[in-house]
């Protein structure tokens, strides 16, 4: 009964279902690859698969959360979706060109495209299909339809890049790639015959750059957000490399990944919340609370299972990254509860229009993170992993103090609802009731979420006198060799990568 009728918990539970099929058959498919490509094919193609992944984001141009976010009130549906998927082709085949004629510059082992006709015709087409796909996964998230892309990103995508994997054995790294891609073409004919037949959408090209041009100011911020968001997963690896050694880099990537569980359900629930705030007569206040619970109700039992047993879950990759990276996997599993809490700020931020905010908060947030690690590395691996959830509550702070100053009035209602000619409240109360009920909720959800980041300044201190206090005074008797006891004496001796023996190889590659 909660299924069919709470669309929030609905949507959300299909993106957490689409994630877990996804992940389910790559690992298949991975698994498939390691044994059928040599290592050297594997890192070519996996660089082309990142390079894609980067450009289709390029081409999307923020539209893809303007969708989520102005599609499920808007009355020019056709002309509006019509508009952003031949924007996301344009750019995606402009900038995916442009990356092909660059590769000899900027990546010479994989300047063989460039060379070859065909590939770099592959590259650009394969590169346009996931930039598109990515877009209507937006359109389908705004029409309440999130189960459509555990269809097509989960099952459709996951057989056929499988399936492809057969054909493509032998054919070196450009095959390899050109498998994983193929799934992307697929999920993506897929999902525009779902929007055209279930959906009922049009082409409808004479009103499509009009209906985009009211989503160009909420699409530039959220575009520059995304890019942001980008400069921390590129830049925190180096730092660690530099700063700590490649073993303590590849202790950082293991528990980071391992940490990664619980973020799928953090952007499945912003994602979902960001499309019902869309509607009309949407509380915002008591959507960001439902918002709140099912996220603690989904991730926490995660959290609390990985960081009562990270000993044991590292102890699969070696007994090195359980020694050295159990403290660090904490410290990022107690980042979920301030990653939620800065996930919901700053969803309502969008919705309500602060739009200034949302920019400057995370311009703050890749600064602290990056400067932070920078500065806290020479401590050890646990004091600079300490730099997450540290960056987040120093981000969370101007979108918090926004919300608990924001006042409902139908002058900004307009002005965060462009998709309308005539004035819409998008984030108005339900009706009947008084815009100052919406106005309290959403003030007590805000400081709700503000008290929430304190765990962020308890966390990271506690873990770090964990790693930096003084066990020689231990009683007598008691045998060294806890997990505290090995992270204490790693500056006395840190393991280059050789001393990790083969299983640092795929994290280096």
């Amino acid at each position: 009964m909660r299924l069919r009728t709470d669309s929030l918990v609905r949507n959300s539970l299909y993106l957490l279902f689409s994630t877990g099929l996804k992940a389910l058959f790559s690992v298949v498919f991975w698994i498939i690859a390691a044994r059928s490509f040599t290592t050297d094919e594997t890192g070519s193609a996996t660089s082309l698969l990142s390079a894609t992944a980067f450009v289709s984001l390029l081409a999307l141009l923020g539209l893809d959360t303007s969708f989520i976010r102005y599609l499920p009130g808007a009355k020019n549906r056709q002309s509006l979706i019509t508009g952003g998927l031949t924007v996301a082709t344009i750019f995606a085949l402009a900038l995916s060109t442009l990356y092909v004629l660059a590769v000899p510059t900027i990546a010479p082992r994989l300047a063989f495209i460039e060379r070859s006709l065909p590939l770099a015709i592959g590259v650009i087409l394969f590169t346009t299909a996931a930039s598109v796909n990515t877009l209507t996964d937006s359109i389908f998230i705004g029409s309440h339809k999130s189960g459509y892309i555990a269809l097509t990103d989960g099952a459709i995508a996951g057989i056929v890049k499988i399936g492809a994997l057969a054909f493509f054995i032998g054919s070196g790294a450009f095959g390899l790639y050109a498998a994983s891609s193929t799934g992307l073409v697929a999920t993506t004919l897929a999902s525009i015959l779902l929007i055209a037949i279930p959906l009922g959408w049009r082409p409808r090209f004479r009103d499509s750059l009009n209906a985009l041009r009211p989503l160009a100011r909420f699409s530039g911020a959220n575009y520059a957000v995304e890019l942001l968001a980008i400069v921390p997963q590129a830049v925190i690896p180096i730092i660690m490399l530099d700063r700590l050694g490649p073993s303590d880099a590849a202790y950082y990537f293991v528990a980071y990944q391992v940490a990664g569980l619980t973020y799928p359900t953090i952007f499945a629930i912003q994602s979902t919340m960001l499309a019902e705030g869309g509607r009309a007569h949407a509380n915002l206040g008591i959507l960001m609370k439902r918002s709140a619970r099912l996220m603690l109700m989904i991730s926490m039992p995660v959290v609390l299972v990985v960081i009562l047993g990270g000993h044991w879950i590292l102890l699969i990759f070696g007994p090195k990254y359980s020694a050295h990276g159990t403290l660090a996997l904490i410290v990022l599993m107690a980042t979920s509860l301030p990653m939620a809490a800065y996930s919901l700020i700053y969803t309502a931020i969008r919705l309500v229009g602060r739009l200034q905010v949302l920019v400057s908060s995370s311009v703050l947030f890749a600064a602290a993170l990056c400067g932070l690690a920078w500065l806290l590395a020479p401590r050890g691996l646990v004091a600079a992993t300490a730099a997450w959830p540290l960056s987040i509550a120093l981000a969370s702070l101007p979108g918090g103090v926004s919300l608990l100053l924001w006042r409902p009035s139908s002058a900004r209602h307009r002005r965060t609802d462009p998709t309308h000619a005539k004035p819409h409240r998008a984030v108005s109360p339900s009706s009947g009731v008084r815009p100052q009920r919406d106005f309290t909720e959403l003030q007590q959800a805000g400081l709700a979420a503000l008290l929430s980041l304190s765990i962020a300044g308890n966390a990271a201190p506690i873990a770090m006198r964990f790693e930096d206090s003084d066990l020689s005074h231990a009683p007598p008797g008691r045998e060294a060799g806890t997990i505290s006891q090995r992270v204490k004496e790693r500056p006395r001796h840190r393991p280059d990568a050789d001393d990790l023996g083969d299983s640092a190889r795929p994290i280096s590659g």
